[in-house]
């Protein structure tokens, strides 16, 4: 697979995206279950495997295979970690209003 390598930062403009690498960063995310879609579940779910993963995987910030769902650091998943580290994993909301 190959790599855009110059559109990097783009990819990491969604917050969706940067939980998902910050869960990687976390040991909190190895499959799209992991990331625990709450509110509009199948809209969520829908939009992560339609437009986010696939979108961290082009940037090589993630691994992601849509058949069996797993998730893993891709290439260049140091460069993204390093911007959202800081940032909250997955569950750290668990208490919003989207429940």
């Amino acid at each position: 697979m190959s790599h855009n390598t110059s559109s990097h930062a783009p990819s990491l403009a969604d917050e969706q995206r940067r939980r998902i690498v910050a869960g990687l960063v976390d040991d909190t995310v190895s499959t799209i279950a992991d990331l625990r879609p709450r509110g509009r579940a199948d809209e969520i779910e829908a939009a992560l495997r339609e437009t986010h993963l696939p979108a961290l995987a082009e940037a090589g910030y993630i691994e992601w295979d849509p058949e069996t769902g797993e998730i893993a650091p891709g290439p260049n998943f140091d460069e993204a970690a390093a911007h959202v580290e800081d940032l909250p994993s997955p569950d750290a909301d668990a208490g919003s209003a989207d429940d």
